[in-house]
């Protein structure tokens, strides 16, 4: 999903543009008071599933549930409880099988409580394909001889909304050379697919970092690296 250079000045926009497409299209949503914003919120692809996770900025305040709720900015609708995240004790909520549209924007209002008592109410709108961040997937290193199988792990089933337009980055590590690999991915990101980083020395340690990268050239979220010291003896059928 490409995204125009001009993408950065929606955040401090938002609330403008909620008002604006509100009156123009006759929106009535009692929108919440974004003036006391007291949660830090984070929405991530995680897994290739919509995680939204948040903190109080008061610590000061210990919540013992919590509830969300939704609407759609474009959708003349009421609130909408998230059932999976009404009185839960979590601090994230998976909005996979919720937010299903990167083109729409959506308005989140969270619930704290404690008994019966409401501590807190924030919120915030999201536009995915502009405030998502990219969790880097799960992967396995294999080493033998002379190079290194890189066993990146996918969903067997991915969402056609949740693809985004990312790129795969394996990242090769030794004696302080580093070294970008940027595997094909053919058809959609599912199921485990098989990287061979070749021509390696015997002997020597290697470290392999995976993650993605955006093409709205947006802060990458990289894994920890993951090591093996190729050793003399180690062959496999793609030698």
């Amino acid at each position: 999903m490409l995204l125009s250079q001009n993408a950065f000045i929606v955040r401090p926009l938002n609330l403008f543009l909620m008002v604006c497409i509100s009156l123009v299209f006759g929106i009535s949503h009692d929108l919440p008071d974004y003036t006391s914003e007291s949660c830090t919120f984070k929405i991530s692809l995680r897994n290739f599933r919509s995680i939204l996770s948040w903190e109080l900025k008061n610590h000061s305040i210990v919540a013992t549930r919590y509830t969300l709720l939704y609407t759609i900015m474009s959708k003349p609708e009421d609130w909408k409880i998230v059932k999976n995240c009404a009185n839960t004790t979590r601090s994230f909520c998976d909005l996979t099988d919720e937010w299903r549209s990167t083109h729409e924007a959506y308005v989140t209002l969270l619930e704290g409580f404690s008994g019966n008592t409401t501590l807190s109410n924030c919120s915030r709108n999201f536009w995915l394909d502009i405030d998502m961040s990219f969790e880097p997937p799960e992967f396995e290193i294999v080493g033998f001889t002379n190079h290194i199988n890189v066993i990146v792990k996918f969903p067997s089933i991915v969402e056609e909304e949740l693809q985004f337009d990312l790129s795969l980055v394996i990242e090769e590590q030794s004696e302080g050379i580093v070294k970008k690999h940027k595997p094909t991915v053919k058809g959609n990101m599912s199921g485990n697919f098989t990287y061979i980083i070749d021509k390696l020395i015997p002997n020597t340690n290697y470290c392999v970092s995976v993650y993605f990268e955006h093409n709205d050239e947006q802060a990458v979220i990289k894994s920890p690296l993951k090591c093996t010291l190729l050793q003399p003896g180690q062959e496999s059928e793609f030698s």
